[in-house]
């Protein structure tokens, strides 16, 4: 086993779900027209991940630096939001614990065991045509598709079965689209 796979995968994780999250902002802010709920969809999707990620570290107690989670804010930064400091604290200035191999498998399987909940969330809403509107929760469920999949294909970079880390069980064609 390679030393400290699972803090790198997750590192690298991280820096691509970013930059996909700011393409996918970028196409929110310069929709195509007619697909301005499909795009406003999608960059909720990857609010929602995104936020969840960093609030597991706050929960693992794991410094958000030590992944690369610190220096996004998803209100922020891909809602346009802005937090009211008197209301909110900050998950990001708690104190951490050293960050070994088993919590960082253990952050990941928990993450992801998250995630595909809410996936599945986003798929039965995606396809309950009463829901609403249907291009953005199509957007939605899109979202969680692209991060479930790139997750599910940078395991064999880093030498991860799919089995340690929750995502054997899914398979993002088959299961969310």
């Amino acid at each position: 086993m390679s030393k400290n796979k699972f803090k790198k995968y997750i590192i690298d994780i991280i820096k691509l779900l970013k930059k996909q999250a700011k393409e996918v902002k970028e196409d929110a802010d310069n929709p195509k027209e007619g697909f301005e709920d499909y795009t406003q969809g999608v960059i909720m999707g990857y609010y929602s991940i995104i936020t969840l990620l960093k609030h597991q570290a706050f929960a693992f107690c794991i410094d958000q630096k030590e992944f690369g989670l610190a220096d996004i804010k998803p209100e922020r930064d891909l809602l346009d939001l802005h937090r009211n400091p008197e209301m909110d604290f900050e998950e990001d200035n708690w104190t951490n614990e050293v960050l070994d191999e088993e919590k960082a498998k253990g952050y990941l399987f928990d993450s992801i065991s998250l995630l595909k909940e809410q996936a599945r969330e986003a798929k039965i809403d995606a396809s309950n045509l009463r829901e609403g509107n249907n291009s953005y929760n199509e957007g939605h469920l899109m979202a969680y598709h692209k991060v479930i999949e790139f997750m599910k294909n940078q395991t064999e970079v880093f030498n991860i079965n799919q089995e340690e880390i929750g995502l054997a069980d899914i398979e993002p064609d088959r299961d969310l689209l």
